[in-house]
Parts: C-alpha cells; sequence; structure tokens
C-alpha cells in the first residue's frame, strides 16, 4: 500500500505570514507617527532642537524605522497570495524604504545636528530638510498610486482602501514632513494586507 503525502506549497504558507507581519509593521509604524505628531503638543515648552534630541521623538521616529522596514521587506510576498501585480508591491516597498531610511536619519544624524548647530543653522536648515525628503516624497508618492490604482483595477482591495492611499500619495507629495505621510501610509498598508483578496485558486 502506498500512501501519498500532500505538501502544501512553500508559498501558501508565506503568505498569511507576511500578510500578518505587513499589518504588524504598518501599525507600529502609524503608532510612531502619531506619537511624534503628539510631540508638537506635549513638548510645546522645548525648542525644535530639544524636541527632536527628546526620548518621545527619538522613540517615534525607531518605530517608524521598524515599522516601515518590516513592511518593506515582506510587502512583495503579497503577490504570491493576492491579486495585487508584484510590480506595484516592490514600488510601494521601496516607497516604504523611503520612509524608513528618513526616520532613522532622523533618530541618528538628526539627533547628532540638533546638538551641535547654532540656533542660526537650525532655523536656516530648510533646504537640506527638503532634499532629504524628496525620497520619501516622490518614490514614496509612486510606490502608493501603484498600489492604489492596480488595487482598484484589479478589485484587489477594497476601494476605501485605494481611497485612502490614494490620499496618503497626495500628503506625500504636498508635505515635506514624514510623519503624516508615515500615519496614512501605515494605517492604509495595515488595511491593505488585512483584506487583500487573494488569487480566486487559492
Amino acid at each position: 500500500m502506498t500512501t501519498t503525502a500532500t505538501h502544501l506549497p512553500s508559498t501558501a504558507v508565506r503568505a498569511p505570514a507576511a500578510q500578518v507581519a505587513v499589518v504588524a509593521g504598518g501599525l507600529i509604524g502609524a503608532v510612531g507617527a502619531a506619537a511624534y505628531i503628539s510631540s508638537f503638543a506635549v513638548l510645546s515648552d522645548l525648542t525644535g532642537q530639544e524636541a527632536v534630541r527628546s526620548p518621545l521623538c527619538v522613540t517615534a521616529n525607531m518605530l517608524m524605522t521598524l515599522g516601515f522596514a518590516v513592511v518593506a521587506l515582506c510587502l512583495p510576498a503579497l503577490a504570491a497570495h493576492t491579486r495585487l501585480p508584484r510590480w506595484a508591491l516592490l514600488t510601494a516597498a521601496a516607497g516604504c524604504l523611503s520612509i524608513a531610511a528618513v526616520a532613522w536619519g532622523a533618530a541618528t544624524f538628526g539627533v547628532e545636528a540638533a546638538r551641535v548647530a547654532t540656533d542660526a543653522q537650525w532655523d536656516h536648515r530648510g533646504a537640506f530638510v527638503l532634499v532629504a525628503h524628496l525620497p520619501k516624497m516622490l518614490i514614496g508618492a509612486a510606490g502608493l498610486t501603484a498600489l492604489a490604482v492596480t488595487g482598484w483595477r484589479h478589485r484587489a482591495v477594497p476601494r476605501t482602501a485605494c481611497l485612502l492611499l490614494g490620499l496618503t500619495t497626495a500628503v506625500a507629495l504636498l508635505l515635506p514632513p514624514y510623519p503624516p505621510t508615515a500615519l496614512l501610509a501605515g494605517l492604509g498598508l495595515a488595511w491593505l494586507a488585512r483584506t487583500a483578496r487573494p488569487h480566486p485558486e487559492t
């Protein structure tokens, strides 16, 4: 008598784990962004330089770094399980990586710059900040737009999730500061991963 062992494809095992990781990473990134945004009220008695070096802002930036790094690593794996095309997921992953890079830079180089810069140097850093945020603005917007459009056209995710990602694209392009983009992107990507529809054959 012969017995046939049935093995699930490895992608079928990994994809749900990737979805959970993207949801968790997105929510961690959103929590970090919300914490950073709250610092404008919580730390209103501090100067900008002091606030950047505060434990609240440093921790918030590290949470955004961790969350979006996880999303960037796991997002492409959703292509094996959902209707979302791999190219759109890879583009969005690059956008998430740009958000993580900006947050990490703020938690490391930004803190050191706030420590050594004079008040005049800190007040005239606008051009440098804009250049540092350009990858987030351009790559992030391109990735989120790709997910929103393909998710809508392929009916891969709820239309409301696509609209949230579209709103995030506008915020990424119009607002150089990264926390608002990180907040909306984290929530939108977590929602997308949680509700993404599987391939018809899965």
